[in-house]
Formats: C-alpha cells, structure tokens, sequence
C-alpha cells in the first residue's frame, strides 16, 4: 500500500509539474516567444519548482554545507576521470598571459573553471585544470600582477544583461552562470580566498579586472553592479560608478586619476562610455561622436604609444550594427572610423577591436570572425572563416582547421608582452592564437576540456566506450573511447539519442529543428 501510494504521489506531482511549467509558457506575453526561448523558460521551470525561478543563492549554501558534511561521508572506491573531449575546446571568456613568463597562459572558460598552459597552449596536453577550491562554473575575467605574476585575480559569474534581462539570450540561469564576486591567489593558484564576497547574492557577474600597471595594490573591477576599486591589493572595495554592466574599463599607464569604463548590455539602463578624472570620484559619460545609445555593449583600447588614442568597439545588441569609434584626445571627442558589422549578431555579446602595439594603423576587428585593417580602421579585410573547422578526429594539439580557421564568437584578447604579432583569442571554439597580427590561425586547445554540453547527452547501452551529445557552438561530438573525440553534425548540438539495440543508429539535431540519424556509427547522416 505504501508502494502504491509513494507511486501515485509521484505521478501526481509530474503531471503537476508539467501543467505548472506548461501554464507559464502560455501565459500572454508582450512578444512572440521562440520555441528555443520556451524549452530553455521550461527547463529552469522544472529546476526551480516548487519555485517561480532558481534562487541562485542557495547555490554557495549547499556547497559550504556538503563541504562540512564530506568529512561524515565514506568514500567509495570508484573514482570519476575525464575523458574529453580534450580535441574540442569550449567557450572561453578571458584570457591573461604571464608577463614574467610569456610561455605561461591562462584562460577562464564560461562554465568549465579556470585553466592553465606551461607550453603557449600547444601539445596534446598542453592544458592543467586551477581548482580554486570554490563552486565556481564561469571564469570571466583573469588579471595578473606585472611585477608578481604569483598574485592573480580572476572575476567569476557570467552575466548578459542585468538582472530581469530578457531569458534564452540573457537569463543566466539558463545560459550563463551566477558568480560569487572575485577570488585572489598569492602563491600561483595553489589556494584561493574571496577578495569581493558575493557568495550569497544573486545574479551578479564580474565582467573584467584591471591592475595599475604603475601601483599593484589599486585594482578596478567592471561588473553587473557598476565599477568597484579597492586600493588595499582587494581587501575592501568599493563601488564608485553605479550604473550597472560595466563591461570594460581602461586604465591611464601614467596618469592614476584618468579611468575609462564602459557601460551596457542587452538595452541595460545608462549604457555610454564614461571617464573620470579623479580615480572614480566623478564620471563623465563621453557623447562627441558616439552613438547616442547602444543596445549592446562596448569594449575599449588603448594605443600603448599614446594614452590619448582610444579604440571602442561598440555593438547594437541582438540587432545587426557595429560602430567602431575612435578618439585621439583621450576621448574628448570621438569620430565613427567604420560601420563594417563585424560583430553582426554578436553585437550584444562577443566583439572587440585592438591596436597593434607599436604601429596604430594596425587594427584587428573580431565578432563571429576577424577583420584585419592597415589603414587605422577605414578598410577591414575578412581573415578567418568560422566554417572551416574541421570535422571527424583531429588529434589533441592538432590544427582544428586550415590557417584562415578561427572558431565563432570572439569574447576576449590578450596580446604578448614582448612580441607584438602574437595575439591570444579567446571564443566558443576555446583559446585561439595569431603569430602574425592576424593573417592566419591556429587553435590551443589540446587538453583544454571545457567543452559545454546542452541537455540530452546519450550512453549507448551496449558499449561503454560510445556515447554521443551535442555542444554549444561545437557541433555534435562521438566518445568512442578515448579523449580525441569524432565531432559530426555543426552548428549547436543539442538533444541526442541512440537506438537501445545497435549502437551504429544514433540520432543528433541542430538548430532550425534539423533532426538527423546516422545507421552507420556517425559516419554519415540524413
């Protein structure tokens, strides 16, 4: 009876559950919603019942008490080991390279932690993982002392737009991941404690860290709350410029008062580009030449040889625009160099533009792919192609495709200390790397597995050794045993699927509800 009871209340609760998520996908809303927007509005729903969202604060509570319950658990002998895939690298947001060691590379992932490289990030295992000790999914920032590259900061938390955003594209709890502020290391990531606490706040990113190049205790901060500065190496900090979705700020190498932030994501209140004056104390928001407002968000640089030149990369949000502005009075006006969208519908997320160090005339433009200019920006000529990645088996460390291959959506850069040509990118395909000031390509990859996996990942049931799940911008990918996995399909895998009875009959999808099914064990599909 107990059985029978246990059974019906389950049931009961399913179909609850299901008629619960249902009535709020079909309530009235003020747009047209996507079947994309209402799988990914359906999924948090089931996660978050009995409540109407997740309560992302909860998250750090469950993980400080199951720290303290560990100690009581008995540990089983099976253990868990990665099996990759270490030939596909996943979405990364920052990157940082060592400048007392060039060789050494950091790259923060968005849901896959923080990584290091002792090799440039080439070799088939070129890649070690940094526990921080922390529940921390998204690396999004990383910020290393010049004068003591045992001290780094990395922000965490991946936010698109600030707080009530739109869901699917900028809801982080179906896309992205919550934060727990800034965490600091001063032995080189062997331990970790919080520097900015924000472990029981919800839905709050940092967006980017920058150190005074001339004063290692001042440290800035852009995140979902407005720009934070700590002067006391991040013991305390303190929130100097409310408006909210600082995404980059740009620091005076000589000049200490003379701060660069700008502002916005997705439409968020106040977006623009700000300057203080007087380290934070007052903001001006700079309008001479800029667009009035923008619905995306804007990344700067600054020309190394002269502080008063500036580049801004500026996108319109989901809607197709790309402004690429430029001042050389350190931002007392602007003028619109291009209009080439190069960011075309990643103008809400992944763009930016960056200087050749020693020569301004040199200019790479990156959204989905990388335009190159010798002319300060006027003329941008194409240099990579997103769809030239290669399919099937590439070993780990291997070329992911020809030289003109740069995988989609660039999110961030970092350019070698000594050797102006050589710049890192980071993007959906992981860390990236151009030796020439972007005439060509290579990926750094081998060993970096952070690959992120949509829902509907599938074991075969026969074969321990083969399994199949589709990836966020990385295609449709086969485990058949080892760490160099057998990518199919393109576009964004998602739910996948095998036949229970053969293992050479597999099913995958992409976007614009491509269903596909291979019978002959991923080789070919229709």
């Amino acid at each position: 009876m107990k059985i029978q009871l246990r059974s019906f209340l389950i049931a009961t609760g399913a179909v609850a559950l299901y008629f619960i998520a249902a009535f709020t996908l079909l309530k009235p809303h003020p747009y047209k919603l996507s079947g994309a927007y209402q799988s990914l509005q359906l999924w948090e729903t089931q996660r978050a019942y009995p409540k109407k969202t997740i309560n992302d604060a909860v998250y750090f509570a469950a993980f400080t008490n199951n720290k303290k319950n560990e100690a009581l658990k008995k540990i089983g002998t099976d253990s868990w080991r990665a099996i990759g895939p270490h030939n596909i690298g996943g979405r990364t947001l920052a990157v940082a390279i060592n400048p007392q060691n060039p060789n050494t590379i950091y790259a923060g992932s968005a849901s896959g932690g923080l990584w290091r490289s002792t090799t440039e990030g080439r070799g088939d295992i070129a890649w070690e993982y940094i526990s921080t000790g922390f529940p921390v999914l998204g690396v999004s920032s990383i910020a290393i002392v010049p004068t003591d590259s045992n001290t780094i900061y990395i922000g965490t938390g991946e936010v698109y737009g600030y707080r009530n955003a739109l869901g699917g594209v900028s809801v982080r709890t179906t896309r992205g991941s919550y934060g727990i502020g800034i965490l600091k290391t001063t032995n080189n990531g062997v331990t970790w404690k919080k520097s900015l606490d924000w472990s029981q706040f919800e839905e709050r990113g940092v967006n980017v860290i920058r150190i005074h190049p001339q004063f290692k205790n001042q440290i800035w901060a852009g995140t979902s709350e407005g720009v934070f500065r700590s002067t006391d190496a991040g013991l305390t900090w303190f929130n100097v410029h409310s408006v909210t979705m600082a995404m980059d700020i740009v620091l005076h190498p000589t000049d200490t008062n003379i701060v660069f932030a700008s502002c916005g994501g997705l439409g968020s209140p106040g977006n623009g580009i700000y300057r203080s004056g007087n380290s934070g104390k007052n903001w001006t928001k700079l309008t001479n030449g800029l667009p009035a407002s923008f619905g995306g968000k804007a990344l700067l640089h600054m020309y190394p040889q002269s502080p008063n030149v500036l580049l801004a990369s500026i996108g319109n949000g989901a809607e197709f625009g790309t402004w690429l502005c430029k001042t050389t009075d350190g931002g007392d006006s602007w003028t619109t160099v291009s209009t080439n969208d190069y960011s075309t519908y990643q103008g809400w997320y992944s763009h930016f533009a960056l200087f050749h160090p020693t020569d301004s005339s040199k200019i790479l433009c990156a959204g989905v792919d990388v335009y190159k200019s010798i002319d300060g920006g006027i003329t941008q000529t194409q240099k990579s192609y997103w769809y030239k990645w290669y399919f099937g088996t590439p070993y780990p460390g291997d070329p992911e495709g020809p030289s003109d291959y740069s995988h989609a959506d660039h999110h961030t850069f970092a350019i070698h200390p000594t050797n102006p040509d050589i710049v890192y990118f980071g993007g959906d395909g992981g860390v990236f790397c151009t030796t020439d000031f972007g005439e060509s390509f290579e990926g750094r990859n081998g060993g970096y597995q952070t690959t992120q996996f949509y829902n509907g990942f599938t074991s075969a049931v026969k074969d321990s050794t083969i399994a199949l799940g589709g990836m966020q911008d990385n295609a449709t990918a086969i485990y058949q045993g080892t760490v160099a996995w057998y990518r199919v399909i393109g576009g964004d895998g998602c739910m996948t699927g095998m036949s229970p009875t053969s293992v050479d009959t597999m099913y995958g999808t992409s976007q614009n509800l491509n269903l596909l099914r291979s019978t002959n064990r991923g080789i070919n599909w229709t």
